[in-house]
């Protein structure tokens, strides 16, 4: 794009899913941890008369019943905490994504620009943009570091290498001057706008 090199995009087009990834890769290498020491125990490996006692260790049961409120107290504060992870970890989930708003400095002034007027006016120069019929924008990222998401319609015989130029020569240029900022970064995603087709009647 105007003789620049073009880099791939890290602006997620999506909702990042890495915690929520983590958690679940942890709880399975825990479960396949597990699983391994019971099987490696119940075939013998680590000898015959380990293979042999009850799964629940007769000292661990003894304990227990000589302990018996220590045991339900611990137990009522695991289940709490359980809870109240699992209980964040929905709401965490089902949160709608933050779309940051910027505030532009200059001199001793400052002005917040929302979300909302940004992406209105950068669908607003998107649809503008030859072979573009209808164009979807989101704001991503933080206050601190904003990024965009397009989701351009193309009609059918569009020049998507033309497309890509005017829309960083006259949209994306544009918006990055407006903020004032070297750099924004942009998940753009192409569709074909398909012609409905006519009936014969």
């Amino acid at each position: 794009m105007t003789g620049r090199d073009v880099k791939p995009s890290t602006t997620p087009v999506a909702r990042g899913l890495s915690f929520e990834r983590g958690v679940v890769i942890a709880l399975g290498l825990l479960a396949l941890v597990v699983g391994v020491i019971a099987l490696l125990v119940g075939t013998g490996w680590l000898g015959v008369y380990r293979a042999q006692r009850p799964l629940a260790d007769p000292l661990l049961v003894q304990w227990l019943r000589d302990n018996l409120q220590v045991a339900i107290a611990v137990a009522i504060v695991l289940g709490i905490v359980l809870f109240v992870l699992g209980l964040w970890w929905v709401v965490r989930a089902l949160r709608p994504e933050p779309r940051p708003a910027l505030v532009l400095e200059r001199g001793n002034e400052s002005l917040a620009v929302t979300s909302a007027a940004l992406t209105e006016a950068v669908r607003t120069d998107a649809e503008r943009v030859t072979g573009v019929k209808r164009a979807r924008v989101r704001m991503a990222g933080s206050e601190q570091r904003p990024a965009l998401r397009l989701t351009l319609s193309l009609q059918e015989g569009t020049n998507v290498r033309h497309v890509w130029e005017e829309l960083d020569e006259k949209v994306l240029s544009r918006a990055r001057e407006s903020l004032g900022m070297d750099t924004l970064p942009t998940a753009i995603r192409l569709q074909l706008d398909r012609a409905p087709r006519q009936r014969v009647h």
